[in-house]
C-alpha cells in the first residue's frame, strides 16, 4: 500500500506476484484475532485503497465538527463545541523541564507552560502524521531520544537474540524506569479506552526496538519512513502465525527472532535462498511401499519425546507425546502414542499442534490433507468422498473417515471443539498381524 501510486507502473505486477505466491490465501487482523481469508490481492487492494489518511483521522477540529454534524439530526448539535471547550479548560498536565524540553518541542511544537489539553490534542495529529511519513523527521526524533539517553549501547547489535529483552530490561532500570521492556510497551498503550490487542502489543514492541536503537532501520531510500518499520512489524506479527517466516531483510529477521523467543513462538525464520532446502527436510514423500504402522512407530524416538504421563486409574495406560521429524501427510507435526496393556493394543494419534500465534487451519489445508490420506489408503466412492469432504471442512458436524484392516482401524476425523483434523491408528493386536 505504501508504494501505491497511479503512476507506479510496477504496482499491478507486484500484486500479480503476490497472487502467484499465495493464490487467494491471506490473513488479516480483525478486531480481536487474525482470520484466514480468501480472495485475490487485487480484490483486497480495491477494498482498502481509499482508506482515510491518518492525518484526517487525527485532526481534532474535523473530529469535533463531524461529531456536531452527526448529532444534529437528533437535537444534540454543538456537543462537539461543548466538548472542545471542556478540553480547553483542562490543563495538559505536562511539566516542561530542561531535560524534556527538546523532545516535547519536537512532538508538540505549540506547547507552553500554560497549554491546555486541547492544545496538546491539536498537535497529536500533525506529530503522528509527520512521524509516519517524514523520513528525516522520524530519524531526527530517534536521534533526539538518543541524545536524552534513551538509546542502547553500540554493542547491542552483537547481543544474542535470547538475551536482548533481558539486557533492555537492565538498560531501563539504569535509566530509572521501574518496569520491564514489555511492561513499558503495555504502559505506552494504556491511553486507549479499548483493551490492548495482541496485534497492537506485538507491533508496538517491534517498533520500540527500533526506536531505542536495537538494529535500527537506516531508512536509506528517499521514500522510506516510519511506515516501513511499521509494515515490518506487521509482517513479523503475521509471520508468527506460520511455520516459516521468509525474509531477505536481516534486521527484520533478527528483531523477529528476538520477539518470537520472548513470546514462545516456534516460527522458523529463513531466507528465500534456503526455502527449498528447508522444506525438503520436512515434506512427506507419501510413499506407499513401506508399512505405515512400522513407519509411525519409527517416529517415536527417545530424543523426540515432548512429554509423557501415566493414567492415574492404575491400569497401566501410558501416553507419550513426540515431535515428528517431518510434517506427516504434510500436515501433522506431533504424535501421541498411548499404550493399553490390559487390552493388548495401542493408539497413535497424529495432531497439528500450534507453537505460534495461529489458532486456525485453512480450509484448503484440510482439503489437501483429506485428499492425501484418501489417496494413500484408498477411497473408491468418489461421490461420497466429495460430500463428506465438504461436510468435514465447512459444516458444524463431526465427520469421520474410517479404514479397517486386520488387527486395527485407521480414522481421520475433525476434532469436535476446534474442527482440526486428527489421524488415529488404533491397533488391537500385536504389530506383526497389522
Amino acid at each position: 500500500m505504501k508504494s501505491y501510486n497511479p503512476d507506479n507502473t510496477f504496482f499491478n505486477s507486484d500484486l500479480e506476484t503476490l497472487e502467484n505466491l499465495s493464490g487467494k490465501h491471506h490473513i488479516r487482523w480483525e478486531k480481536d484475532r487474525v482470520k484466514p481469508l480468501f480472495g485475490q490481492p487485487k480484490e483486497f487492494f480495491e477494498g482498502v485503497k481509499d482508506n482515510e489518511d491518518i492525518s484526517d483521522l487525527m485532526d481534532m477540529e474535523k473530529i469535533f465538527m463531524n461529531l456536531d454534524e452527526s448529532l444534529n439530526d437528533i437535537g444534540l448539535s454543538k456537543v462537539g463545541i461543548l466538548m472542545k471547550s471542556l478540553f480547553e479548560l483542562q490543563p495538559s498536565g505536562i511539566e516542561i523541564t530542561e531535560e524534556n524540553r527538546d523532545v516535547l518541542k519536537k512532538m508538540f511544537p505549540n506547547i507552553k507552560p500554560g497549554s491546555s489539553m486541547w492544545d496538546l490534542m491539536k498537535d497529536i495529529g500533525p506529530f503522528s502524521s509527520k512521524l509516519l511519513k517524514d523520513r528525516e523527521y522520524y530519524k531526527d526524533f530517534r536521534n533526539l531520544l538518543a541524545e536524552q539517553g534513551f538509546k542502547l549501547e553500540a554493542n547491542s547489535a552483537n547481543w544474542s537474540y535470547d538475551a536482548v529483552i533481558k539486557n533492555i530490561d537492565e538498560f531501563l532500570l539504569k535509566l530509572g524506569v521501574k518496569m520491564s521492556y514489555l511492561e513499558y510497551v503495555e504502559t505506552s498503550l494504556k491511553y486507549k479506552k479499548s483493551p490492548i490487542t495482541q496485534f497492537e502489543f506485538y507491533t508496538t514492541a517491534y517498533l520500540m526496538l527500533d526506536m531505542i536503537g536495537y538494529k535500527t532501520d537506516k531508512l536509506p531510500k528517499a521514500t522510506d519512513n516510519l511506515q516501513n518499520i511499521q509494515a515490518d512489524g506487521e509482517h513479523s506479527f503475521y509471520g508468527g502465525h506460520c511455520d516459516y517466516f521468509v525474509s531477505m531483510d536481516k534486521k527484520l529477521g533478527v528483531k523477529s527472532k528476538v520477539l518470537y523467543n520472548e513470546f514462545n513462538i516456534d516460527t522458523k525464520i529463513i531466507e528465500p535462498k534456503d526455502f527449498i532446502s528447508e522444506l525438503s527436510k520436512v515434506i512427506d514423500p507419501l510413499t506407499n511401499n513401506i508399512n505405515f504402522i512400522e513407519e509411525a512407530i519409527d517416529f517415536c524416538k527417545k530424543e523426540s519425546i515432548i512429554e509423557s504421563y501415566v493414567d492415574e486409574n492404575g491400569d497401566g495406560v501410558e501416553s507419550i507425546a513426540y515431535k515428528l521429524p517431518r510434517f506427516y501427510f504434510n500436515f501433522f507435526n506431533y504424535v501421541v502414542y498411548t499404550n493399553y496393556p490390559e487390552q493388548g493394543g495401542f493408539v497413535m494419534t497424529f495432531r497439528k499442534v500450534f507453537k505460534n500465534f495461529s489458532r486456525f487451519v485453512y480450509f484448503t489445508e484440510s482439503e489437501t490433507l483429506i485428499d492425501s490420506v484418501c489417496n494413500y489408503f484408498g477411497y473408491e466412492n468418489k461421490e461420497e468422498l466429495k460430500s463428506k469432504k465438504y461436510e468435514f471442512i465447512h459444516e458444524d458436524t463431526k465427520t469421520i473417515f474410517d479404514w479397517n484392516f486386520e488387527g486395527g482401524l485407521i480414522r481421520l476425523e475433525n476434532e469436535e471443539d476446534t474442527k482440526r483434523p486428527i489421524l488415529s491408528y488404533i491397533i488391537s493386536t500385536k504389530l506383526k498381524t497389522a
